[in-house]
């Protein structure tokens, strides 16, 4: 563990600086929104270490609400997908300090988190060792040629991997967003499940809530009106399902959605669950 902890002045910039705020919503999930608490103890463990001081800006309700929807979502279908291919791997691309393998290892799967070499280096000195079957690599998701890059599978015809891209395509630019699932289009293996949150285009410009404590500010740059939007951005990708945040505020609040997706041509945020599929 390390022996002194990050200081607010951190070498981290631009969209990995963004990384702290869920860490600590998922810390303190217990008291700001109890009913979905994901219990995530290495994020407590994290904070514990660092000390509140480091986050004394407070978070909205929204971006909270936000956060642990989209922890309990994306658990919710790790956990399926797992219990189909149970002895396949999980990719977390972008994974800041977030940490799914401690609730979807089932004893038999693998796990790979993937970030900048400087986030990677942030992870190493806060959270504990990879365990077997558990692996952290350095890669640049924006340029092109990262999946061969991180060693991972060629062939169409390996087994499905789940992928998920939690908080990272919303500060991308659209032409890196493209980039992005080509890279995964071209190289997934068919039946590979993909886990992405996306924001609406009329976010685009916006700050993110989760900029760093030091001031600087962080804008999105890259929304989505749907999962088919997403989907649509290669031939292989198949939209199974896609969710929105305001299934978290009960029957009230997917009403309110149906009332304003005319002006907004969809969900605010949304999770949107893709297969890689050569069948279509």
């Amino acid at each position: 563990m390390p022996s002194s902890p990050p200081h607010p002045e951190s070498p981290l910039h631009g969209a990995a600086s963004t990384l702290f705020l869920p860490m600590v919503v998922r810390a303190q999930a217990a008291m700001l929104c109890p009913w979905l608490d994901p219990h995530d103890r290495h994020a407590q463990r994290v904070l514990q270490q660092t000390g509140d001081s480091l986050f004394d800006h407070p978070a909205d309700a929204g971006t909270v609400l936000n956060i642990l929807w989209r922890t309990q979502k994306i658990r919710e279908l790790g956990q399926d997908f797992f219990e189909r291919f149970s002895h396949e791997q999980g990719i977390n691309l972008g994974a800041g300090l977030a940490d799914y393998f401690q609730w979807l290892d089932n004893g038999q799967n693998r796990w790979l988190d993937v970030d900048l070499p400087e986030v990677v280096a942030l992870r190493h000195r806060l959270m504990p060792e990879a365990i077997a079957r558990h692996e952290i690599r350095a890669a640049d998701l924006r340029t092109p040629g990262w999946w061969g890059r991180l060693g991972l599978q060629h062939d169409r015809h390996h087994p499905p991997l789940l992928v998920i891209i939690e908080g990272l395509l919303m500060y991308l630019q659209p032409t890196e967003v493209k980039g992005f699932f080509e890279e995964i289009g071209t190289h997934a293996p068919e039946g590979s499940e993909l886990l992405c949150d996306f924001i609406s285009p009329l976010g685009i410009g916006r700050s993110s809530p989760a900029s760093h404590p030091s001031g600087e500010n962080v804008a999105f740059t890259w929304g989505a009106h749907s999962g088919m939007e997403i989907a649509s951005l290669h031939p292989r990708l198949e939209l199974l399902d896609q969710h929105s945040v305001s299934e978290a505020w009960g029957w009230w609040g997917s009403w309110l959605e149906v009332l304003y997706t005319p002006l907004t041509g969809g969900p605010m945020y949304g999770l949107a669950h893709l297969k890689v599929s050569d069948d279509l």
